[in-house]
């Protein structure tokens, strides 16, 4: 069955994560998803990072269920064919750092509603329309940086780091763009009313952080440096063991006293100084050193087979197998259908499926990220224009 928002057209004139990734949610949800690139292509098509098949990985995995179509804006003739399109659109979004590079390329937001009056376009701007940094260019560890990510970061009593390895604030920040443009639609089926949306990144990182800054208010104390740990739960964080690292999380008592007897020291249940989690945070540098001297007794994997058999929640840190063929893997994942391997142009590829699942309308991923112009004349074919083409490229 069709997705719920089958006969939904969406145009993304986005780059490397924050609109894509919103879109492709779109996709997964059932909407025709048109992805238009300039000439060039999407920035992160180009191998500055891990690639597959010479294509980049963010590329491929941000990507998927859309349709790829490449014009160049600045010329007039495809600036014309662009809005053809968004007259065929529902819904167009770009994450440009403001909103005056789409202005520019005369298909702002004034030029898209006279064309459509229905169309409903987000602009996710780096830090905002209005104010001293409007138009300042932005990615993952620049908004980790101004959102205050980097000075909780690192190891006790060390240098502020980055979070490196997964880009969540991207991806929390393409979430709200999704969500804000399904209240969009909401809205314009009630009342028929197109509208422009306007998000940014540097807004979606503070929402990210707002437990963190309502600690800070409440207490008056500045948060620190903690390596893995979580300053309101203890223990909650990563040990190193005799053969690797595991990560474990006690969520309340009762688990407690389970870890206790797994790591063979019934007797820290009952201790005083560690009987509950206020006593254990309060007594966190005395309870600490005595874990990490159990976990080194043994190896990641056999503390993982006993915490599991004790109903403590664990995990090993893996580094002999890759991290999407782990996840795939997994009993949990596999029965829940998390995730898909799809045939792409540049290989196959672990992918996430819809986080959604109806009890009506199924959710899918229609085709791999397609190459640059891959679908140019079949879309044109839909626009009736059969005079004008430009050559795919790989």
């Amino acid at each position: 069955m069709a997705g719920p928002l089958e006969g939904i057209r969406v145009l993304d004139f986005g780059m490397a994560a924050v609109g894509p990734l919103a879109t492709t949610y779109l996709g997964l949800l059932g909407a025709d998803v048109i992805k238009v690139e300039q000439p060039s292509g999407d920035i992160v098509r180009r191998p500055s990072g891990p690639t597959m098949g010479g294509m980049g990985t963010t590329f491929i995995g941000n990507n998927h269920t859309k349709r790829g179509v490449c014009l160049d804006l600045k010329d007039d003739a495809e600036r014309e064919i662009a809005c053809k399109l968004v007259a065929t659109a529902d819904v167009t979004l770009d994450n440009f750092r403001s909103g005056d590079i789409m202005e520019r390329l005369g298909l702002g937001y004034e030029v898209q509603r006279r064309i459509n009056p229905r169309i409903i376009y987000l602009q996710a701007s780096a830090f905002g329309n209005r104010g001293p940094w409007k138009g300042m260019l932005s990615h993952e560890w620049m908004t980790q940086a101004a959102g205050g990510y980097t000075s909780l970061n690192g190891k006790p009593g060390g240098k502020p780091e980055f979070l490196r390895g997964t880009a969540n604030l991207d991806w929390n920040a393409a979430m709200l763009n999704c969500i804000g443009l399904l209240a969009a639609l909401y809205v314009r089926r009630k009342t028929g009313r197109g509208m422009k949306i306007e998000t940014s990144q540097l807004h979606a990182t503070a929402l990210a952080g707002l437990t963190r800054y309502a600690e800070y208010f409440s207490t008056g104390a500045v948060p620190e440096r903690m390596g893995s740990a979580r300053p309101h739960i203890v223990p909650d964080q990563a040990f190193a063991t005799g053969l690797g690292a595991i990560s474990v999380s006690v969520i309340h008592n009762g688990v407690w006293a389970r870890l206790c007897e797994a790591l063979g020291v019934p007797e820290l249940a009952a201790d005083p100084r560690f009987v509950t989690n206020a006593a254990r945070v309060a007594n966190r540098e005395a309870l600490i050193p005595l874990l990490e001297a159990r976990f080194k007794k043994k190896a990641a994997w056999q503390w993982e087979e006993a915490l599991k058999a004790h109903g403590v929640p664990c995990a090993q840190y893996r580094r002999d197998t890759p991290r999407t063929h782990a996840v795939k893997d997994h009993p949990q994942t596999r029965a829940n259908r998390m995730m898909d391997t799809i045939e792409t142009p540049w290989g196959r590829c672990n992918v996430s499926r819809a986080q959604w699942r109806f009890s009506r309308d199924s959710t899918a991923i229609a085709r791999p990220a397609p190459r640059l112009g891959e679908h140019q004349q079949e879309i044109l074919h839909e626009l009736g224009i059969t005079d004008r083409s430009r050559a795919s490229a790989a």
